[in-house]
């Protein structure tokens, strides 16, 4: 889905940089092989097969070119087995490559904003892995660039395009509007211990943490699912498991609403539950629940619906 999505923004691009002659044709001209939209990868990374890769074999306006790596063989082994037909020898060259349309960034989290923001100053587009940058000020700073330069910057949150998503979404906030009041809602998402201590989520200089981990999706559920924002933090509880790393957050914020009352969200986020343990098995799907004054609504497994 996150291809897909990535696609329209960037159709709606074309469409916009073209004259009223085109308008009609855009769209037909993006199916035709000699000009689809050109992505390139950064990083041989686990999740682009699941990401991108293989959504892309089934349309034809997209195709994945490329792939370039720190370590040139490990990007030649991955471009071989996924059908890539070209590699690039360092990720500045893939960016600077003017036959490459669009840039996908799945590097570590602490390297979102550096290689993002590169590319857009190159003029390419980027679909970005989640979250998009380690912290508020550089993000401004990335989406910023995209709507100066007119470049599609999508953080690829798959699960807000998928149509159970939508369909949640969107029975929440009519039955809202309709002039039932929110009152709390809570948003679940934890791992057992399966990550090795050395594992890149308890890097810091990576973007390590609970909350530039799993812990973002449950932030953009509650700010997604409900159309509001977050007006302050009542509470941020971190198990602290290295220097600077929170292995797991248990937090509570407060959304203003707009008939000026406020809704309590809670949000769960762990990379370290216990494997045995009713926590763990509290925990163990992902979940959304919204409360109003008269029901509830849940979303069992929200952040891979499909």
């Amino acid at each position: 889905m996150t291809t897909q999505s990535f696609l329209r923004l960037y159709a709606r691009i074309k469409i916009a940089n073209s004259d009223q002659s085109g308008v009609k044709n855009a769209l037909i001209i993006a199916a035709r092989d000699e000009s689809r939209a050109k992505i390139g990868i950064l990083g041989a990374a686990n999740i682009a097969p699941n990401a991108l890769i293989n959504p892309v074999k089934s349309m034809p306006s997209i195709v994945v070119v490329s792939v370039a790596a720190r370590n040139e063989n490990k990007a030649k082994e991955f471009a071989s087995k996924h059908g890539i037909p070209n590699t690039h020898p360092s990720y500045d060259a893939i960016i600077n490559d003017p036959n490459i349309d669009c840039i996908y960034n799945p590097l570590p989290a602490g390297l979102h904003y550096e290689w993002a923001k590169k590319a857009l100053e190159a003029g390419k587009h980027v679909l970005l892995e989640k979250p998009s940058t380690s912290n508020a000020e550089q993000a401004r700073e990335l989406f910023a660039i995209a709507k100066e330069k007119n470049l599609v910057l999508l953080e690829a949150f798959h699960y807000r395009f998928h149509p159970s998503s939508v369909f949640f979404r969107e029975t929440l906030q009519k039955h809202i509007a309709s002039g039932h009041q929110l009152q709390r809602v809570k948003a679940v998402m934890s791992f057992p211990r399966i990550f090795p201590a050395t594992d890149i989520r308890f890097n810091y200089s990576l973007g390590g943490g609970v909350m530039i981990d799993c812990g973002c999706y449950n932030i953009n559920a509650i700010r997604y699912f409900t159309g509001l924002e977050v007006e302050s933090v009542e509470k941020a509880v971190p198990k602290i498991v290295s220097e600077d790393i929170d292995g797991r957050m248990d937090a509570v914020l407060r959304l203003e609403c707009d008939d000026n009352t406020f809704a309590e969200a809670e949000l769960n986020s762990s990379l370290t539950n216990p494997w045995f343990s009713i926590q763990t098995y509290r925990e163990f799907m992902p979940v959304f629940i919204a409360e109003t004054d008269d029901k509830i609504f849940s979303f069992g497994g929200f952040v891979m619906p499909s």
